[in-house]
């Protein structure tokens, strides 16, 4: 075991000179286990922690004898510079809730400030939160823990600290733990830590790196400006955009040129749908600024980014790409992680599997976040699908292990009080099909409600449209309809493309849920005038000429509308052009629903050998092979039909049913030598929208 190398300094407000102190803090590193966020007391684990403290002094004091440099060797044998940093969120150890800024708006400002210098890969606190999140710790926690965080994820140090109130000084108690054993801590006061936080990072990065160079100046912000953007910072991964909002607009107000209150300013705003503000602040930012500060461009390229997204505008790529280069130019870890799920976003929208994996997997390189559920940045619901309420699904997801990341997520979020991320892991969990409908209704309720709180109208409208397409899963095509023109309405006023086509086209759907012949599932029989309807709304839609993934799934709806009015000519030239389209696309799960339902009008026809002859194209849901093994069942091919339902069950188990366990029996009987029966009919294309995913 490597024995604990501790340094401890004191580093005072004026001047920022550096030295030795042999004492130890010890009243906030007490706060830090104590005051837990559930707020259960820790003082068990803080004895036996203490005691450890004992007995480790000892071991550090004979360490420092037996590792003291020798005469002729060299320093830099024992102190190596390190190339990254975790920042965690500070501690409030003021014992005054109303300075619980401190602990991730000033642990915000310190992250920027020290990646500016462009010396560290910088592990900001919300991705910390992350981090803790994937260790399944709690925060505060104990160094020990810390440090294994840090091996675990390759990073070299974290500076671990808390803010206290002495003689009306502001100190930063801290500790910076070295993923090797070595530990320096000390303390740092200043009137307002936020209005030096350029200071202090410069003292920071100087103790991680002190063979680095770095010239020591003594920065000096307006104190009321820095507390606003730092009380802001907090406000956004707390209340939400719009409780930060009035922070900015406030530094902005006593501070105009202070670029980084205008980013911050653009990114609430940004967050509320008021889009245009948003876009004109960022555009505001002069372009030489970025060359004087890697950190602001990379940012302001993020969030331009996002906006063209969002919008769905055709230079989306290029600004993607733009907010790439920025992040890796600023060797921004935080945003290039962002830009490259970003990257991984517009991939899943082209339904570029591949792409789409390696983008994820380059960000993951940089944290391994996969547990990250942020709405906004990271487009991880579902882990891997940007908001999956169409029909199209990702075939690289893992649901079950989804829903324990989720569940862990929300518990989380929620000791936090991190309300967007409480709403998005909500959203989260009611996407994942593998968690019981009533809990995924009553978090998509949750989900909802908490966007209306807080006021961002994108999430709430993207929220809609899924909670529409989950009412149509279970055939309430009335109650879904609102649910969509709600969205449709929220979309058209922010401009948002691609979301405003998926309300129009989802209306279309509910209209047709309410049309179609729903008998099969003890629902209502055909309704002719709302088919017709629905016909006409899909028709108007392809019309429009809208992106070629939601085009086939209009035309997977206008073929179960024809094929309900028997059109079986017309139903199949819209269903072949929507399989035509899903191969281009590369959409799996849609090919499927193409397919089956090709072949459920060839069974309607008697016409066995159509359905056959498709044996070669790639089997991914249910019906397909069911209704294969039926036509190799009438042909008389009854080990062709065994042959199916065999490999459909070793290939594709987590859809098999027992309704297909007695079908296959039935097929071994007959290939044993029993007479043949006459089955019924199969069941509609259109009864199971998503096959087995939505059973109660």
């Amino acid at each position: 075991i490597c024995p604990l190398q501790v340094e401890s300094v004191n580093l005072a407000a004026t001047p920022p000179i550096l030295k030795q102190d042999t004492a130890t803090p010890t009243a906030p590193r007490e706060k830090w286990v104590a005051n837990r966020p559930d707020g259960t007391n820790n003082t068990r684990q803080w004895a036996y922690f203490s005691a450890a403290v004992l007995g480790v002094s000892l071991l550090v004091f004979l360490w420092f004898q037996s590792t003291s440099p020798k005469p002729g060797q060299d320093s830099t044998e024992l102190h190596s510079d390190a190339k990254s940093l975790l920042v965690l969120p500070l501690v409030n150890a003021t014992d005054d809730a109303s300075m619980a800024w401190l602990e991730l708006g000033l642990a915000d400002m310190l992250a920027i400030d020290i990646q500016r210098s462009n010396q560290l890969q910088v592990t900001p606190p919300a991705t910390a939160n992350a981090l803790l999140l994937g260790a399944e710790l709690n925060w505060p926690t104990l160094p020990v823990h810390v440090r294994s965080l840090l091996r675990e994820h390759n990073i070299d140090v974290a500076l671990f600290g808390s803010v206290r109130i002495h003689r009306g000084q502001q100190v930063l108690d801290f500790q910076l733990l070295h993923k090797q054993g070595k530990t320096q801590q000390g303390s740092i006061s200043y009137p307002s830590l936020p209005a030096y936080a350029q200071s202090i990072a410069q003292q920071i990065l100087h103790l991680v790196q002190p063979g680095g160079g770095h010239k020591l100046k003594h920065i000096e912000e307006n104190p009321i400006v820095a507390q606003a953007l730092a009380e802001g910072m907090q406000a956004l991964q707390q209340g939400g955009a719009l409780d930060a909002q009035r922070y900015f607009e406030a530094a902005m107000l006593l501070e105009p040129d202070n670029q980084w209150a205008r980013a911050y300013l653009a990114r609430s705003l940004y967050a509320q749908g008021e889009w245009l503000r948003s876009e004109t602040l960022l555009n505001d930012i002069p372009q030489e600024i970025f060359q004087q500060d890697a950190s602001l461009s990379a940012f302001v390229h993020y969030w331009r980014a996002e906006l063209s997204y969002r919008r769905g505008h055709l230079d989306t790529q290029e600004a993607i790409n733009l907010a790439t280069q920025a992040a890796e130019w600023a060797a921004d870890a935080k945003q290039m992680a962002r830009s490259y799920r970003l990257q991984a976003a517009q991939a899943f929208s082209q339904m570029d599997w591949p792409a789409h994996k390696e983008w994820l997997h380059k960000a993951d390189r940089l944290f391994s976040l996969r547990h990250d559920l942020h709405i906004e940045a990271e487009k991880l619901f579902y882990l891997g699908n940007p908001s999956n309420e169409g029909l199209e699904k990702n075939p690289q997801n893992d649901l079950l292990l989804n829903q324990q990341r989720l569940l862990k997520a929300l518990n989380f979020y929620e000791q936090l009080g991190n309300k967007p991320m409480i709403a998005a892991s909500q959203f989260g969990i009611a996407q994942n099909y593998t968690i019981k409908l009533a809990d995924r209704k009553r978090a998509l309720d949750r989900a909802l409600a908490l966007y209306r709180e807080l006021k961002q109208p994108y999430e709430l409208a993207q929220t809609l449209v899924y909670a529409g397409f989950f009412e149509i899963q279970l055939h309430n095509g009335s109650k879904a309809t609102h649910y969509f023109i709600e969205a449709r309405g929220i979309a058209k006023e922010l401009g948002a493309q691609r979301l405003s086509e998926n309300s129009d086209l989802y209306i279309a759907f509910a209209t047709l849920d309410q049309g179609l012949d729903q008998r099969g599932l003890g629902g209502h029989g055909q309704n002719l005038e709302k088919l017709e309807l629905a016909i006409e709304q899909l028709t108007h839609f392809i019309s429009n000429k809208p992106s070629k993934d939601l085009e086939a799934n209009a035309l997977v709806f206008l073929g179960w509308a024809n094929a309900d009015l028997h059109n079986y000519d017309l139903a199949l030239s819209q269903l072949k052009q929507a399989k035509e389209l899903n191969q281009q696309m590369n959409m799996a799960t849609t090919f499927g629903y193409s397919s089956y339902s090709i072949m459920r009008i060839h069974l309607a026809r008697k016409d066995y050998k159509k359905v056959t002859a498709m044996a070669g194209e790639p089997i991914t849901t249910r019906l397909q092979a069911s209704f294969l093994a039926r036509a190799h069942y009438e042909s008389a091919e009854a080990d062709k039909a065994v042959g199916v339902m065999e490999t459909f069950k070793q290939s594709l188990p987590q859809l098999w049913q027992k309704q297909d366990s007695e079908r296959l029996a039935l097929y071994r009987s007959v290939l044993q030598g029993n007479t043949a029966v006459d089955l019924g009919a199969e069941p509609l294309a259109h009864l199971v929208y998503c096959e087995a995913d939505w059973a109660p």
